[in-house]
């Protein structure tokens, strides 16, 4: 066999493969939670945090994105 009929017979097989593998696993699932953490409706972004006094900041904490999200907590029932 030929180099290229390799490469194009393992190609097809890694595609049939990772179509199979990934069917039930749909990218808005995986992508989804982390676009909404880095840009949700409750999250804000560094500057304005700063701009925050020291108790508001109490408030938020810091997410894998680097932007400030609403620290949940038994509090937020009283506050």
């Amino acid at each position: 066999m030929s180099m290229r009929r390799i490469r194009n017979t393992a190609l097809a097989m890694m595609l049939g493969a990772g179509s199979i593998v990934f069917q039930g696993c749909p990218v808005s699932e995986l992508v989804g939670p982390m676009v909404s953490n880095c840009f949700g409706e409750d999250t804000i972004s560094e500057s304005a945090f700063d701009d925050l006094n020291v108790f508001e900041q109490l408030l938020y904490e810091e997410n894998d994105c680097g932007r400030y999200e609403p620290v949940s907590s038994i509090l937020d029932d009283f506050l």
